[in-house]
């Protein structure tokens, strides 16, 4: 867990780096491709300010509103109830910056794909509790109840996510 968490990390610093420049080179860019490509990678600002500082003096005519609106298509195709429940299983991080319309309910899915891989870990450290415990041929009834009871548990957990993937994957919001 401490991995995916360092690795989810990693992974947003990368983006985050990758994401907040704006070069001049993408002054001479579709500026529609360019919001639009930004708004699916679910970045959580858009650069409106950074382009007109970085192009205006090189590109005057620079459409900014086609950037914007490309933005907000791109952002709006990004906050999708698979795209929660997705990150919320990798345990990425998600910053609120849905549409005022999805917010709650993308938050909603993006949790219950948190608790989805909160319920894998456990499955996880269940399976190896049942193999440090294995009963071998002379094993005592503490040692059979205790692995009986992981095994109890284990299926819960698995109905448990089961349960989670169902209700994660249905992919409508209700608007």
């Amino acid at each position: 867990m401490y991995f995916r968490s360092l690795l989810s990390l990693s992974m947003l610093i990368a983006l985050a780096a990758g994401c907040s420049t704006i070069t001049k080179k993408d002054c001479s860019t579709d500026m529609m491709k360019l919001g639009l490509t930004q708004g699916k990678a679910g970045s959580p600002k858009k650069y409106t300010d950074d382009l007109r500082s970085t192009c205006m003096g090189s590109h005057p005519n620079i459409d900014l509103e086609a950037y914007e609106k490309g933005f907000y298509q791109g952002w709006s195709e990004y906050c999708t109830p698979n795209k929660a429940f997705d990150m919320g299983k990798k345990s990425d991080r998600y910053f609120s910056f849905c549409p005022p319309e999805r917010e709650k309910q993308f938050r909603a899915k993006y949790l219950i794909g948190k608790h989805h891989a909160e319920l894998k870990d456990i499955e996880e450290e269940l399976v190896e509790k049942m193999e440090e415990n294995k009963p071998g041929p002379n094993a005592t009834t503490s040692v059979l109840d205790l692995q009986n009871k992981l095994r109890l548990e284990l299926e819960k957990v698995r109905r448990d996510i089961h349960a989670l993937e169902v209700e994660g994957l249905s992919s409508k919001f209700s608007l």
